[in-house]
């Protein structure tokens, strides 16, 4: 498990990557004031980093109240801790991967169109993207689509209308080479990278995805409550709810529903709903992602296209490259702020 400023970076990854789906359009806005055109460094003194990596741990630490119908009963536990065993075990496994998702974003204040076949709450976004992933440390995710809700259908029992989005903001990518992350800012035309200690290379245990990159039942156990919901009659998955312990992981989602397909034990589906999402309120903010043709250790992943994605990138023409060594910089720091306070 990485510590100190690399969970804090890994962290605001994960943050900036649900806010994101809980708070696009704050996060879109926010721009990084600059005084000059060379990349800006952020520098602190031996003691600010020996304080600011003591307060992160303390944060991380930070337990949250036991969710209603905790602890479970002996046999619900030993249900879970067999199905968090065999996940792990099954984990081991993959050296490569790869699939496609399709994410669906919900917000109540931005689309309040209900669908009256089902009463389903219409997503104000649909977002297409790819994940890959290479052992132990190198993991590439980027949207390649992104729909936008336009207005409700025209005719009856009709599905709502969608329109292209392509405007820059839309547009997400980070990743990991095993030295460093990299995350892009189309919006600023912005590159940062934060550079991962040789000591605290191996391990994204901390990423934007940590069910997609390997499940360590321990890990899973120390950072969520976990129970089983999988609904009467379903045969072919897995189902769990798991709520957050740790304080920095509640200010930004609330409860995380994970399905696993039984097939080949991977996560199918992931529904994660923010931190204040409560419908008797009328906050219905949630994302909802399906993982789609997942491959798995295929012997063509070892052509130079599939391990071309984790390389250093280079700066885009017309961008500016931030390196971050410890703290997060200014706007990443903002954004993440104004994520965890949404």
């Amino acid at each position: 498990m990485l510590n100190g400023c690399i969970i804090t970076r890994l962290a605001i990854c994960w943050s900036m990557f649900a806010g994101s789906m809980f708070a696009s359009s704050a996060l879109a806005q926010t721009q990084l004031q600059e005084t000059t055109s060379q990349p800006q460094k952020v520098q602190l003194s031996p003691a600010q980093m020996a304080a600011t990596a003591q307060a992160q741990q303390q944060a991380l630490a930070t337990p949250t109240r036991q969710p209603p119908g905790f602890p479970l009963d002996s046999e619900h536990e030993k249900y879970v801790n067999d199905l968090l065993d065999f996940w792990e075990q099954n984990s081991k496994r993959v050296e490569k991967y790869r699939c496609g998702f399709i994410r669906y974003e919900y917000d109540s204040e931005a689309v309040n169109w209900r669908d009256p076949r089902n009463n389903r709450l219409a997503a104000h976004k649909i977002t297409q993207g790819q994940i890959r992933f290479a052992a132990p440390d190198r993991a590439r995710y980027e949207t390649t689509n992104v729909l936008q809700f336009s207005r409700p259908p025209q005719t009856p029992n009709g599905d709502a209308e969608y329109k292209q989005a392509n405007d820059a903001v839309s547009q997400e990518r980070w990743i990991c080479d095993g030295k460093s992350l990299f995350d892009f800012d189309f919006s600023t035309k912005r590159l940062y990278e934060t550079k991962i200690p040789p000591n605290m290379q191996g391990n994204i245990a901390e990423s934007p995805l940590p069910f997609i990159f390997g499940a360590e039942k321990k890990v899973i156990q120390e950072r969520y409550w976990v129970r089983s919901a999988t609904p009467e009659g379903v045969q072919d998955e897995y189902w769990l709810e798991l709520y957050p312990k740790r304080i920095q992981d509640a200010r930004t989602y609330s409860k995380i529903e994970l399905v696993i397909a039984r097939k080949d034990f991977l996560p199918s589906a992931m529904h994660l709903y923010s931190a204040n999402y409560d419908p008797a309120r009328g906050d219905e903010t949630s994302s909802y992602f399906q993982f789609q043709d997942r491959e798995l250790n295929n012997q063509l992943f070892k052509l130079q296209d599939f391990f071309g994605a984790f390389v250093r990138p280079s700066v885009p023409l017309g961008w500016k490259r931030v390196d971050t060594q410890v703290e997060a910089s200014p706007r990443q720091a903002d954004s993440t702020n104004g994520a965890l306070n949404k």
